[in-house]
């Protein structure tokens, strides 16, 4: 019974939920109309191959009208931005403009209410030191008063003429008054809104964010003639697609007519206002379509005007959002589209060569070519699709060489559809992936080792011969019952090459079990040997950087001489590698893992311009030898030289840092640790401070101490920005530990050197698992009143991971809501919470990178850099 009580009460809430829901209702009224334009298609029986007949013979001349005007549109756009802008006395410049509308033009589809909802959007598209959030909402929402006010300004008298002159249908005609309402309760709202009245009291009350942006637009000074240019670039857009409407017409050649594309238009843009989602789609092919019908045009012709207009009008400026996204070349999309087009390319290869070819095509092409041209291209097609699904891979991880070879195949790929069958849709989906690749080829630097590509040529060479010599000997040696012909030394070899390279078997067929089985392993062994090749020539191998006892010792020196830091410390850890600047003068602590180059923090450097000449030597240095840099815990006072250089950056945590002059253990918010330690030492425990250089009596506790926590905390010991416990290092560090009566320790921290005049850090403080409760508190309090007594300034408590983050872009964003809702961070919540019993002061910590791609890669690089071994 209880099993279905269950579900019963889950259906008499979901019902209520989904009635009053109203996406639930926007959604479903957005089918409604893609199904009502699927049925009136069907019910005036509009053929679409008729439709698709009429396209293809548009005049070209007109089409390329119609896409400049496109072009003048979304410039138009991006003007209108412009001038809203200025209205506030703010510059923005264009470029910027035209993007954050393609953008917002895109996305609109998607949302409820697109075209005002998509205005919150992109934000940081236009956002500088200049221009902040509010003034990018100001801004979008004059621009969307503007495009009200134009489609008002045009349409009210067009439609008023028409209904006077008795040419408005029903459709256009309850457009009509939808429009003068529409128009009326603006003019009344925005009179209300000015003199604070009904409407400016339901704005506070219902949309607070929307109402503060009025009470800022009513508050400052706009200048009108901007606000007037505005409006006039709006204005002369809505002729831009009145004229698309026309020229479709033309297009198709039918006689073009000014009153239908006036009110085909304005009822399209009726219908734009007054649709809730998927900006209108499918409502305005039916309506126009038959607003077009009522002026003379055959049905499947209106229908046919009406998918070319909607062509230049939403199709295209479509397409332009998508692209908008890739303009940049350091885009996370632009870094992996490239390698699935490849990829998708090598399938459609594949596919093309199995699927017969189009007949008269093919006939065309035999009268061309000789059949053995074709037959190559066949098999050329073939391989090098198989070819280019391996190549996505190595493109996916920066091989320059896996580009190159990419360019070159595609190139033949486009070719060999020619060739074979004059497949020119293949073709062009190839030429598409050609042109990604030559975009976005400087994202492409990876090259391997020169020791490692000699290594792989001689492969190259040596396995060919092998594969070669093993099919040429078994044809030449092969009786004749096995194929029922003999082969000389010249056919077995011409016999291999188009096996190997066109899996053409030129009419042998295998007679016997044998024969079918010396076929398979000489495809066997020319795939393996592909295989084998590519991977060897295009797989980026690194060598592996390697520092001297002298390197070393200079390391150590410059730290002192310069460091500044509280990771200083670690920058000279026994894990680390070290990268000099030609004058030995700065350094850059580092760790490899594959390809990516993780330096901890900033280099050790004299001063700012010195620290940048280091990096930038760093950033050549990776690309010489195929690694990409990223730095990771970059203090925020660094962050404008990272900026300066063309990196971005990504907020990793904060470092607590407690005031040592304040602390104290008195006061409410010092209770719990107050107790712990009063407890503690009413029941024996003592805090003690070890000088080195620390005995190996000592040394023995702590090893058991540490053991213990890490086999209790099931983890290996991590190094990059911490320490591992090593006696031999730990021998010459302060030591401080909880004892009991018997002295046997409970917990340990150990002193660092730290590079922060007046700065105490620790590394390692571990406990053990039976510990009482509160050791560790004990610890810390008693260590930071002996730092405040030895006159220290302040203690670094570490690096509380995502904490801080504040959702500038996506990424953050996702990381943020991982942080503070997933259960799988929790640990890193603990992390700072814990930090915050010490009342610390936050420093943010960043991570400086070159692209979004390396973002994916990161923190397995970090992951696989802490785990190595000292």
């Amino acid at each position: 019974m209880e099993n279905n009580a269950l579900p019963a009460q889950k259906r008499t809430t979901i019902l209520p939920h989904l009635l009053h829901n109203l996406y639930f209702w926007q959604g479903s009224l957005a089918l409604f109309l893609l199904a009502m334009a699927v049925y009136f298609m069907q019910h005036q029986q509009i053929e679409l191959a008729a439709i698709q007949r009429q396209l293809r013979q548009a005049k070209v001349s007109f089409l390329l009208l119609g896409a400049l005007l496109t072009a003048c549109h979304i410039l138009l756009q991006g003007e209108m931005y412009v001038r809203c802008f200025r209205s506030l006395g703010k510059t923005v410049a264009l470029t910027q403009t035209v993007l954050l509308f393609l953008k917002r033009n895109l996305v609109s589809v998607l949302l409820p209410a697109g075209g005002f909802s998509s205005l919150v959007f992109f934000s940081r598209q236009v956002a500088s030191d200049q221009v902040n959030k509010t003034h990018v909402y100001l801004a979008s929402s004059l621009y969307s008063i503007c495009g009200m006010l134009s489609v008002i300004i045009i349409a009210v008298p067009v439609l008023g003429f028409a209904l006077l002159r008795g040419q408005l249908q029903t459709p256009a005609l309850l457009g009509f008054i939808f429009l003068v309402l529409l128009t009326a309760a603006m003019i009344a709202a925005l009179v209300s809104v000015l003199k604070r009245g009904w409407a400016y009291r339901l704005l506070h009350k219902r949309l607070p964010p929307w109402a503060a942006l009025l009470d800022e637009i009513t508050s400052k000074p706009l200048d009108r003639r901007q606000l007037g240019a505005a409006l006039a670039a709006s204005v002369v857009i809505e002729c831009i697609g009145v004229s698309h409407l026309f020229i479709s017409m033309l297009a198709l050649g039918y006689e073009a007519s000014w009153p239908a594309a006036f009110i085909g238009y304005m009822v399209m843009m009726i219908l734009l206002i007054a649709s809730p989602v998927l900006r209108g789609l499918g409502a305005i092919e039916v309506a126009m379509t038959f607003i077009l019908t009522q002026y003379g045009l055959p049905v499947v012709a209106a229908a046919s005007v009406t998918l070319l207009f909607r062509l230049f009008d939403f199709w295209l400026p479509l397409l332009a959002g998508v692209g908008s996204f890739f303009i940049r070349k350091d885009s996370f999309l632009l870094r992996v589209f490239p390698a699935l087009l490849l990829f998708f390319t090598g399938i459609v290869n594949v596919l093309s060569v199995i699927a017969p070819a189009v007949p008269t095509r093919l006939e065309f092409v035999r009268e061309v070519f000789p059949e053995e041209v074709i037959s190559a291209s066949n098999g050329l097609v073939m391989v090098v699709g198989m070819v280019l699904m391996l190549l996505a891979v190595f493109l996916l991880q920066g091989s320059r060489r896996a580009w190159l070879l990419a360019v070159v195949l595609v190139s033949l790929s486009i070719i060999g559809h020619l060739t074979k069958a004059i497949d020119y849709e293949e073709a062009l989906f190839a030429a598409f992936t050609l042109i990604s690749l030559l975009y976005t080829r400087s994202a492409y630097s990876l090259v391997p080792h020169p020791r490692y590509t000699r290594l792989s040529i001689l492969v190259l060479v040596y396995g060919l011969l092998l594969v070669m010599l093993y099919g040429v000997l078994g044809f030449f040696f092969m009786d004749k019952v096995h194929f029922g012909q003999e082969f000389s030394l010249d056919q077995a070899l011409r016999q291999v090459l188009r096996l190997f390279f066109t899996f053409d078997n030129a009419g042998i067929e295998p007679l016997t079990p044998f024969a079918r089985w010396f076929i398979f392993s000489l495809y066997t062994a020319g795939a393996a040997y592909l295989v084998f090749v590519l991977y060897g020539l295009l797989r980026p191998y690194f060598a592996q950087p390697f520092n001297s006892a002298e390197e070393k010792a200079l390391a150590s020196e410059l730290t002192g001489k310069y460091g500044h830091s509280s990771l200083d410390y670690f920058k000279t850890y026994p894990d680390k590698l070290f990268f000099f600047t030609p004058d030995k003068q700065a350094f850059v602590s580092f760790k490899v893992w594959r390809h990516l180059a993780i330096a901890l923090e900033d280099p050790v450097a004299a001063d700012p311009e010195a620290m940048k000449a280091a990096i930038e030597a760093f950033d050549e240095y990776c690309a010489e030898n195929g690694f990409t840099a990223a730095y990771y815990r970059v203090p925020e006072a660094s962050l404008p030289l990272y900026t300066s250089l063309g990196k971005k950056s990504f907020t990793v945590g904060e470092e607590a840092i407690v005031d040592l002059p304040s602390f104290t253990l008195e006061g409410s918010k010092m209770h719990a640790n107050r107790n712990a330690v009063r407890k503690l030492t009413a029941d024996g425990y003592v805090f003690k401070v070890y000088d080195p250089p620390i005995k190996a009596g000592l040394l023995q506790k702590l090893e058991l101490v540490s053991a213990e926590w890490l086999q209790d905390k099931e983890q290996a010991e991590l190094t990059f920005t911490e320490g591992v416990f090593d006696p031999a290092i730990l021998k010459n560090h302060p030591i401080m530990t909880i004892e009991n009566a018997d002295e046997k320790v409970y917990a340990f921290l150990d002193v660092v050197p730290c590079g922060v005049p007046g700065m105490a850090v620790y590394d390692l403080i571990r406990q053990l698992p039976d510990a009482p409760n509160g050791t560790l508190d004990m610890l810390l309090c008693q260590a930071f009143l002996y730092f405040k007594s030895k006159g220290f300034q302040q203690v670094n408590m570490g690096l509380a991971p995502m904490s801080g983050i504040d959702g500038r872009n996506v990424p953050q964003k996702t990381v943020r809501f991982a942080y503070e809702h997933l259960r799988a961070f929790g640990h890193f919540k603990g992390l700072r919470k814990y930090k915050e019993k010490f009342s610390p002061a936050w420093e943010k910590k960043y991570l400086a990178y070159e692209d979004d791609y390396q973002l994916l890669q990161v923190p397995v690089a970090l992951k696989k850099v802490s785990e190595a071994a000292v």
